[in-house]
């Protein structure tokens, strides 16, 4: 199907992480930069990742 955008996907983490089924080859990286902190400290971080097949996801939003 075609990928989903502004929807609300139900579940955790760990379940999504196990029912990967495929992995494209289109990695990319954010261009802007992120910062976490943490009492004052803080460090530069990036984020991105490739596009993710993921089977038995919950999918909700008012155009679902």
């Amino acid at each position: 199907g075609a990928p989903v955008k502004g929807a609300t996907l139900i579940g955790d983490g760990a379940t999504a992480l196990r029912n990967i089924r495929a992995i494209g080859n289109d990695m990319t990286l954010d261009p802007g930069i992120g910062n976490c902190g943490k009492a004052g400290q803080w460090v530069p971080v990036g984020v991105g990742q490739p596009t993710l097949l993921i089977g038995g996801l919950t999918v909700g939003g008012s155009a679902a």
